[in-house]
């Protein structure tokens, strides 16, 4: 169960959209803070932030876009028909699908696009559909009452020595979306350092495939585990140790990161959105706005408030500065000092760029 931050594009989103609003969606947290290898909390920042989970928020999207039955929706919001609309009609006017390869995309004389697609869940057969617009968008253990009451309602990190890492933790909805204080779950991300050359050991599964990007829960083999979680204790206080030791599925994820110059094409009929678009390294918790971001401008765009150019522009450019500040957090947390500075000053530099040349009007309003 991966955690996601709420950020104020996701939450404009939600206040337009959201028919089951009054189901919470995830856990106000109030204060970064660090925890010091004794276990002695230091506090570092006042901070808003809204920490929901993956889980929590894909299944509140399925229940307004499609009625979806969950543990976290149990009771969807009626779908609004149109006049003289059925129930079965108003559902035929958008699916959401899964298990569809998309193999490529031909733009017609007409001006759609024909999208050939591969139905892994059903016949397995190659097949086609006309679309207007194509979007890429790849992109019960208990813990004890003194770790819970330290982790509280924060977002506590340690910088750790050595090689170089960093953990962060904070709370999120737990089973079925409930924030109750003590069915709350603790999302703990380690990041560490590793060799290249370990790779091909820490990413081959229990069952000796090699993995390049994940590896899902139950996949870790306990060798691997067991190494990691005897190098915690070299470097961790209590309070992380505890955590550690409840953790029976871990999940690994190569940390990777990119940003591209161009996410329109076929003259703005097929575009490349959220993480298709730009990859951010996680350490400024942005990727879930971004995607609502993406989704505020496109609806501009189909809605002829913006042109395609201007829709590319904001995308590349919010992306390009967001993926250069992620790029300074995580070497920040993850490297030398003066590493981290040369990507400060360039984050920096780059932003202060892109305020200039909107001020003398050489760029449209710069996007944020």
């Amino acid at each position: 169960m991966a955690g996601v931050c709420l950020g104020v594009d996701v939450q404009q989103l939600l206040r337009r959209y959201d028919l089951a609003s009054e189901i919470p969606l995830g856990i106000q947290s109030v204060q970064l803070q660090s925890l010091d290898q004794q276990g002695k909390v230091h506090p570092f920042l006042r901070v808003n932030r809204i920490m929901s989970s993956w889980d929590a928020l894909y299944f509140r999207l399925r229940a307004n876009f499609d009625m979806r039955v969950s543990e976290y929706v149990p009771h969807p919001p009626a779908l609004g028909l149109l006049a003289g609309e059925d129930v079965e009609t108003a559902k035929s006017r958008a699916r959401y699908e899964t298990g569809k390869q998309v193999l490529g995309v031909e733009q017609l004389e007409t001006g759609q696009l024909m999208v050939r697609y591969k139905d892994h869940l059903g016949s397995g057969k190659e097949t086609q559909a006309l679309a207007d617009l194509v979007l890429g968008a790849d992109g019960p253990n208990s813990v004890s009452e003194e770790t819970r009451e330290v982790f509280r309602e924060n977002i506590t990190y340690s910088i750790l020595q050595g090689e170089g890492g960093h953990v962060i933790l904070y709370n999120i909805p737990g089973r079925g979306g409930s924030i109750e204080p003590g069915k709350r779950v603790l999302n703990f991300c380690w990041y560490t350092n590793v060799p290249v050359a370990s790779l091909d050991n820490i990413m081959t599964d229990v069952d000796g495939k090699r993995h390049y990007t994940k590896l899902p829960p139950g996949r870790v083999r306990p060798e691997v585990w067991r190494i990691q979680k005897a190098y915690a204790k070299a470097l961790f206080a209590p309070p992380y140790l505890e955590i550690i030791e409840k953790i029976a599925s871990p999940f690994l994820h190569l940390i990777t990161d990119y940003s591209s110059p161009r996410s329109c094409f076929a003259g703005g009929k097929v575009l490349l959105v959220g993480d298709a678009s730009t990859l951010l390294r996680p350490h400024i918790a942005f990727s879930t706005n971004q995607a609502a971001y993406h989704t505020s401008l496109t609806e501009k765009l189909v809605t002829g408030e913006l042109t395609a150019d201007e829709w590319e522009y904001q995308v590349t450019t919010a992306g390009y500065l967001h993926w250069r500040r992620s790029v300074w957090f995580g070497e920040f947390f993850q490297r030398p000092l003066y590493v981290s500075i040369c990507s400060a000053v360039l984050f920096w530099a780059t932003s202060a760029l892109a305020k200039v040349r909107t001020w003398i009007g050489w760029l449209p309003k710069q996007a944020t």
